[in-house]
């Protein structure tokens, strides 16, 4: 059984004051639904790497108090997140936001996700925002090794990419 660190709880403004936010905005070649579909299933993200699977705690329909646990590679490293957003709205957007509740590894203080998809005139578009807070023990290595986080970052975002334009030329 591994040893959890508990997370402090954050909102939504936490996605622009963090000391490391990280927003990335990418088109996509799937409808809006599609993509939502994707990325609140059973299992999403398993497609990449560093990430080995995720389940919901709570039962649908989704929305604002959902858990969900994450457990991601090489390792046996997880999370869990608790949703204090969750909008579907049909033909305008689609956004959830969590924050990470508990984590397996020490040094982090807070991490929020905040997950939005909006419909384009030919497919749609996904905006994903992390913002982290270390603790003291991770602030400078943090910094040092910003560039490192932000590629880990942009290789999930870039695999999802991926992941969804397979789905719109099978």
């Amino acid at each position: 059984m591994p040893k959890w660190f508990e997370l402090s709880a954050c909102d939504e403004t936490f996605l622009e004051t963090a000391p490391f936010v990280r927003r990335f905005s990418v088109p996509l070649p799937v409808s809006a639904e599609t993509a939502w579909a994707e990325l609140t299933r059973d299992n999403t993200l398993s497609w990449c790497t560093f990430i080995a699977g995720s389940r919901f705690l709570t039962p649908r329909p989704f929305g604002a108090g959902t858990r969900r646990e994450l457990s991601m590679r090489p390792s046996a490293v997880k999370a869990t997140e608790e949703y204090f957003r969750w909008e579907e709205v049909p033909g305008l957007r689609y956004r959830n936001t969590f924050y990470v509740s508990g984590f397996t590894v020490p040094g982090l203080r807070r991490f929020a996700e905040d997950t939005l998809v909006e419909p384009r005139a030919s497919g749609s578009r996904l905006t994903w925002t992390f913002a982290i807070e270390p603790g003291p023990a991770l602030r400078v290595p943090l910094r040092l090794g910003a560039p490192a986080v932000t590629a880990g970052l942009r290789r999930v975002v870039a695999e999802t990419e991926t992941h969804l334009g397979r789905i719109a030329s099978g």
